[in-house]
């Protein structure tokens, strides 16, 4: 694990102020071992949750393309997006996951207009 990976694991589990809280925050983390932080932004607007090929943009001008459903609502939250490589048959392939309001999305990268 790099340096800022584990400052923000030691960061995101001292900020949890219940331990329902830092138990989400374990669960979450446990299922990102091995992805790195692609980038710390928020939502570009209203965030309604995912829902199965809804875009969501952000406001680092990048947009995601949601591969999971669950359902929310917020205006402008953080998102921390995550990424992993994978490579199939010599292709290499870019996995995204996205943290928003405590929920974990998978979600597919869109080419930026």
């Amino acid at each position: 694990m790099t340096k800022p990976t584990l400052a923000l694991v030691v960061l995101l589990l001292s900020l949890a102020p219940e331990p329902s809280m830092a138990d989400l925050c374990t669960r979450n983390l446990r299922r990102l071992e091995g992805w790195t932080i692609i980038s710390v932004t928020q939502v570009d607007g209203e965030f309604e949750g995912c829902e199965f090929g809804r875009v969501i943009k952000l406001m680092d001008g990048s947009s995601l393309r949601c591969s999971t459903y669950n359902y929310t609502y917020s205006f402008s939250p953080d998102a921390i997006v995550f990424g992993k490589k994978a490579t199939n048959e010599g292709t290499t392939l870019l996995m995204v996951k996205v943290l928003i309001e405590d929920e974990l999305y998978d979600m597919t990268p869109l080419p930026v207009k």
